[in-house]
């Protein structure tokens, strides 16, 4: 089925952008809806389309909609000089280029190459499996939290389940477990699929949509505010996130019952990786400092107000400083997703200008009046659209693409409805990463699903155990730990 969407996707996409934005334009605009705001709905329209099918690359999108911007909607107001021509603004068609948020993207990918390229994340991972992998649950729950220690530092979902796939090999050579059959290796490959999920919510930076949604908050917000720190994020979703890789192999275990009770034969493969990797390098150790320095920083930001984007260059200029760094230019350059890059600047400068024109909120404002919906508290709303951003990863094939969408489309609720715009929509940015149903559903879902130990009937069958497990306990968390933080 993913195999046909996506083909279809890639054949006809384009040409269903052009059509569904031709038939948005071409719709009356209402009385109440402005020129401006007609023609950047009609943008984003195509834009989804575009960014659903993946007709073209994710890039690619942001290369038609800056002139598009430039070009038709000119600037946010409309406005016109004394001839009656459109003035035009270079500065609104790229405004989003300028993001702090856009340059954590870039900045933290150098940190995760240093991370992974100097083995001190594998040598992590290893050391945990050594102290806590000698029975079925703790052999399961080590690479998983050997994955959360990793996560603020890796914003890639793709290169955290790459990195911790030999690791969750290693532990099924140590179990001497058949790939397919064994009802362990099923639940030991499924909880770690899904933990590179799970933790993508638990840091600003530990996968791409964190950052475009914090960049997209912040712009709506307009200033800057303690609910966008990198520490008050973590505060928010670290502690369910947590909760969550505990409760997952609990869980898994009820469907998958392992067949042993004890690793058999002992850590002899883990002990022999440590061996073959030898005593911690200087390289390592200065990685180590470098990751515990952007952690320290980051973590206390909301006492010293640096921002996340500066403390990730300065920790990246020391890795790539000559003599005390442990990369080159070259080496990071080549992590570095350029395409995310422009994607994600697109997508902010379309976001700016949806919500500074009101373009956003008066879609939501015509759904609210529809619905009836104007006495719906903010609380139920939200625990609500939880539910909903969790269960409709099923259908998106990038985190990323949806973050784009759907964050916007949050903002421009909060603002209809008078809610707190950070309060609303962390809780749903923070659940942007959590692709658990289809291995089409992200490239780290692909990683895992590609070693062979479960189905696909397998992981749908379970991951909607563990996305209800996720509705209700983030729900409690909206309900107890949010109002006591401060978020709202």
């Amino acid at each position: 089925m993913a195999n046909k969407f996506e083909e279809y996707g890639k054949k006809y996409g384009t040409i269903i952008a052009i059509a569904v934005a031709v038939l948005v334009w071409l719709l009356p605009t209402p009385d109440t809806m402005t020129l401006t705001q007609h023609k950047l709905l009609t943008i984003f329209s195509g834009a989804i389309v575009l960014w659903i099918t993946l007709s073209v690359s994710i890039a690619t999108s942001t290369m038609f909609i800056v002139p598009l911007l430039y070009l038709w909607v000119g600037n946010p107001d409309g406005a016109v000089n004394a001839a009656g021509t459109l003035i035009r603004q270079a500065s609104f068609a790229i405004s989003g280029f300028g993001s702090a948020s856009l340059w954590l993207l870039v900045t933290g990918f150098i940190i995760s190459t240093a991370m992974t390229e100097s083995g001190i994340a594998r040598r992590v991972a290893l050391l945990m499996m050594r102290r806590f992998g000698k029975t079925p649950l703790g052999a399961v729950l080590t690479p998983m939290f050997a994955n959360l220690i990793i996560a603020p530092l890796t914003p890639s979902n793709t290169a955290r389940t790459a990195a911790m796939l030999p690791i969750v090999e290693g532990v099924a050579q140590a179990y001497k477990i058949e790939k397919g059959k064994s009802n362990f290796g099923k639940a030991l490959f499924l909880a770690n699929t899904f933990a590179s999920n799970i933790t993508a919510g638990g840091f600003q930076t530990a996968t791409i949509p964190n950052p475009i949604a914090i960049g997209l908050i912040a712009a709506a917000v307009g200033t800057a505010s303690v609910g966008t720190t990198w520490s008050f994020w973590t505060l928010a979703a670290l502690p369910t996130t947590i909760l969550m890789l505990i409760g997952i192999p609990l869980l898994l275990f009820m469907f998958f019952k392992p067949e042993m009770k004890t690793i058999p034969g002992g850590l002899k493969y883990v002990e022999e990786e440590l061996k073959q990797m030898g005593p911690l390098c200087a390289r390592e150790m200065k990685t180590l400092i470098y990751f515990l320095l952007a952690l320290g920083l980051w973590s206390t930001d909301a006492l010293h107000h640096l921002s996340s984007a500066m403390i990730a260059f300065l920790v990246s200029a020391l890795i790539l400083a000559p003599k005390i760094g442990v990369l080159t230019w070259k080496q990071a350059e080549n992590k570095i997703p350029w395409e995310l890059f422009v994607y994600f600047g697109g997508v902010i400068t379309l976001s700016n200008a949806l919500t500074k024109t009101e373009a956003f909120a008066w879609v939501i404002n015509s759904l609210i009046n529809s619905l009836g919906l104007h006495g719906l508290g903010m609380v139920p709303l939200m625990i609500g659209l939880m539910g909903f951003t969790i269960f409709s990863h099923i259908i998106w094939s990038t985190t990323t693409a949806m973050a784009g969408v759907m964050i916007p489309i949050y903002i421009g609720m909060a603002t209809a409805f008078n809610f707190p715009v950070v309060g609303f929509v962390l809780p749903q940015a923070i659940l942007m990463g959590y692709a658990l149903f289809l291995p089409f559903n992200t490239m780290g879902n692909l990683i895992m699903f590609g070693a062979g130990y479960y189905t696909v009937t397998e992981q749908l069958r379970s991951s909607l155990a563990v996305g209800l497990m996720a509705w209700i306990l983030w729900a409690i968390t909206a309900v107890v730990w949010f109002p006591l933080i401060g978020l709202y």
